[in-house]
């Protein structure tokens, strides 16, 4: 990948190891907006990234670039971790090609942790409606339009029925019960990053609303644990493609990453992104 950063912008040369459509249409992030077929803008907590691209550029523009080169991860190799899960499974090549673009960002810890309290049972398309109604009635205004993720402060005047009306229904009790929660010392972010995966799980299941699933997506897309693989509906459908025994999600997940170990992370969005394009060309 051929990357040129400046004081306010990265411009990409586009290969196999970088695609912001693949990168941000994934299900792992829900804090942006698509202003124009060939742009993005990201929010992550108050900053800001405008992102434009064709079929052999992308440009990053942003006051903190520092900040969107470590959010979209370009200091990995991608192309080394690719080439170690192969390695490891020479059958999964098939489906890295589909997704082999896509790189997990680095995002900030409890606005992933509200973002996916949000996304449990719910559709992209909701999700994306419910967080961007809560940045703008209780975030900070960055410009026209478009508004910061709120603070845990901010959040924490936040009530079970203002949350009811922005649409996030069941969810509503949960995400008042977690912000009390993530404001006590217990959950304190630099205790919780020295965690190990399994102790970081057990304490983050630990809130209200956050399910192995939900916490699984917390430790991989804001802890950055890579050792771990969220099984929902695709990757239950993923599993049939390699064994046919029946096993519970847990299970599940266990099966990959004692596969894949630190790899674990990187495959599962591989996998993720082959079976919601491709499903109707596997037969279960």
């Amino acid at each position: 990948m051929k990357l040129q950063k400046e004081k306010n912008k990265i411009v990409i040369t586009n290969d196999l190891d970088f695609n912001i459509i693949q990168t941000l249409e994934c299900g792992q992030v829900f804090s942006f907006i698509k202003p124009s077929d060939n742009s993005y803008v990201v929010i992550s907590t108050n900053k800001i990234a405008n992102i434009t691209y064709d079929d052999s550029t992308t440009i990053i523009e942003s006051n903190d670039i520092d900040y969107f080169y470590n959010y979209f991860d370009l200091n990995t190799d991608y192309n080394k971790i690719k080439k170690e899960i192969i390695s490891i499974n020479p059958n999964v090549s098939k489906y890295l090609g589909f997704g082999d673009g896509i790189r997990i960002l680095k995002q900030d810890i409890y606005q992933t942790i509200i973002s996916f309290i949000v996304s449990a049972n719910n559709n992209i398309k909701r999700i994306k409606g419910i967080l961007f109604r809560l940045s703008s009635e209780y975030g900070s205004k960055i410009s026209e339009g478009i508004y910061a993720f709120p603070t845990l402060e901010q959040l924490s005047k936040v009530t079970s029925e203002d949350y009811a009306r922005l649409g996030a229904g069941y969810r509503s009790d949960y995400l008042v019960k977690t912000i009390n929660s993530l404001k006590t010392t217990e959950y304190d972010i630099n205790f919780l990053k020295s965690l190990s995966t399994i102790k970081l799980r057990e304490k983050l299941l630990s809130l209200s609303g956050v399910g192995p699933k939900v916490a699984d997506c917390i430790l991989l897309f804001g802890f950055g644990r890579t050792d771990v693989f969220p099984v929902d509906t695709w990757i239950r459908k993923t599993y049939y493609l390699f064994e046919q025994k029946k096993l519970s999600d847990k299970d599940i997940s266990n099966y990959f990453v004692n596969i894949y170990g630190t790899y674990s992370g990187y495959a599962q969005q591989y996998l993720f992104n082959y079976m919601i394009n491709h499903s109707k060309e596997e037969s279960f």
